[in-house]
């Protein structure tokens, strides 16, 4: 008698099918990791701001685009010299402190709401601040400012410094609007502190007047206003397409250094 060979059963393959929404739920987890991985570094360690205005030439250039860092003024205060970043206006929100801390560092810039600048710390609580005959006194002695675009500004003062208060001003004290506006910076409005120029891209346009830049017999204009040369217009201005020819390569990488 011949004995039956029992069939034998195909093996199944080991790879197991792949579930179609699995990719899915893959790329949404990295999505939603990559997020908040943004929010928690953009909030607590570090942020950009890119610089709008002339108020703080010839330290910082209309197109610079600066790194600050959140984490010194978290272990200490600011001191006199540095270069910070506040929130401005001065306004509670309606929200726990939380909610209001991330609508400040990480809503700021949005139109309408709050906004963020920056400018450099020259008085800390209970400091005398004063500007006499262009030069800026704190608590009596003059502060030797070479990084000023011109002066000090006119006469201003005295002012004592509140508590928990920061006095900021601009670098370009004749075009920029500060505390000597809108008050010492309270302490918990202060961001961050400027470390250095990532980037920078020359401007196509005059932010006073916002018309083009014109170069004629080798000075620069501004066609809205007659305005001649300011820094960072060290070539002709290209379209804002030709994106090659409007990189400040020299500023790139350039620390912001605090003053002694």
């Amino acid at each position: 008698m011949t004995r039956r060979r029992k069939r034998s059963r195909p093996r199944q393959s080991s790879v197991r099918k792949r579930h179609p929404g699995r990719p899915r739920l893959r790329l949404a987890r990295d999505v939603l990791l990559i997020a908040t991985a943004y929010v928690v570094i953009r909030v607590g360690v570090v942020e950009t701001h890119a610089i709008p205005s002339g108020s703080d030439e010839d330290t910082l250039l209309i197109g610079d685009h600066v790194l600050t860092e959140k984490v010194t003024y978290r272990l200490r205060d600011p001191e006199p010299g540095e270069i910070a970043t506040f929130v401005y206006p001065f306004r509670e929100m309606p929200a726990p402190l939380a909610v209001r801390f991330f609508l400040r560092n990480f809503l700021g810039e949005i139109s309408g709401g709050p906004t963020l600048l920056i400018k450099r710390v020259v008085g800390v609580p209970g400091d005398v601040v004063e500007i006499r005959r262009g030069v800026l006194f704190r608590n009596g002695r003059a502060v030797p400012e070479p990084y000023l675009k011109t002066d000090a500004g006119a006469d201003w003062g005295p002012y004592i410094v509140p508590p928990w208060r920061y006095f900021m001003m601009g670098d370009n004290r004749h075009d920029s609007a500060d505390s000597r506006y809108f008050g010492a910076v309270p302490r918990e409005y202060v961001t961050g502190k400027a470390e250095v120029i990532y980037f920078s891209l020359a401007p196509t346009t005059c932010a006073k007047h916002r018309a083009p830049i014109l170069y004629s017999q080798g000075k620069w204009y501004c066609s809205g206003g007659g305005e001649e040369k300011r820094p960072g217009w060290d070539f002709a201005p290209a379209p804002a397409w030709r994106f090659d020819r409007r990189v400040r390569w020299s500023r790139t990488g350039k620390l912001v250094r605090a003053a002694n």
